[in-house]
């Protein structure tokens, strides 16, 4: 896991440039135009008026992105005494990591799962089941609040989170490619290196195993929102591999 969370902060600005590409082609074409009609200083005027277009549009290009998504979830804040541990334990963990504690939101569904989303360190969420939080103990629950709190360290749920906004126009879609970025699923050895990295944090990997033998019983598929979410869940919201969970298991109980 070499990524971290300062590697964030230039990932961020690609995305952000991805998004402002085709408003900076538009705007060539218009300064072109322009020096055709007016000479040097319609070219002069169109470059500063597309430059002027391009900056801003990087600024705000990931302003609400995470709103969005947690509205489109309908997912709530933690604030009710159901959540309790869910606040400490991510109060606590956040210290650990190094990590601002995010928002911590709670979505009503039965099933167990938890979704980590953001922009920035100063713009995350952790979005948990309500299952998630009445089927789980609290080692358990300890488990995979530290795995969400690895994740947002890590610093790839900015670009996946980011990835939304790309994937939802047509002009913007085939940088989000060109700059790697994939709806698809990770890698499973990723999931091994999260689930191991967040029992570094807690120093009880019975703990997390647990957890997702919760998810395996009970079952953790939900509305995903975004394809580009997808592995941004604890366990895929759409298709739970059991193998796959599994093998997650089996490689934390080696350590």
């Amino acid at each position: 896991m070499t990524s971290t969370l300062e590697q964030a902060s230039p990932r961020s600005a690609r995305y952000g440039l991805a998004a402002a590409l085709p408003l900076a082609l538009t705007g060539l074409i218009v300064a072109a135009v322009l020096a055709v009609v007016a000479g040097v200083v319609g070219l002069i005027v169109g470059l500063v008026i597309t430059a002027v277009a391009v900056v801003v549009r990087m600024r705000t290009f990931a302003a609400g992105i995470d709103d969005a998504i947690i509205q489109q979830l309908g997912a709530k804040p933690a604030d009710g005494p159901e959540a309790a541990g869910f606040r400490n334990l991510a109060d606590g963990l956040s210290a650990t990591a190094g990590v601002p504690l995010p928002e911590l939101m709670i979505l009503d569904t039965p099933s167990v799962n938890l979704l980590v989303v953001g922009t920035d360190a100063e713009h995350a969420a952790i979005i948990a089941t309500s299952g998630l939080l009445s089927q789980l103990s609290r080692v358990e629950l300890e488990g995979v609040v530290a795995r969400a709190f690895v994740q947002l360290r890590q610093g790839d749920v900015f670009s996946a989170t980011m990835g939304v906004r790309l994937e939802a126009a047509p002009a913007t879609r085939i940088f989000a490619s060109m700059l790697g970025h994939s709806s698809s699923l990770g890698d499973p050895d990723r999931d091994v290196l999260l689930d191991r990295s967040a029992v570094m944090l807690t120093r009880y990997p019975p703990g997390l195993v647990g957890a997702l033998g919760v998810c395996l019983r009970v079952g953790s598929m939900v509305s995903a929102g975004s394809p580009s979410l997808r592995r941004l869940w604890l366990v895929d919201p759409i298709f739970v591999d059991a193998d796959a969970l599994t093998h997650r298991m089996e490689a934390l109980r080696l350590l």
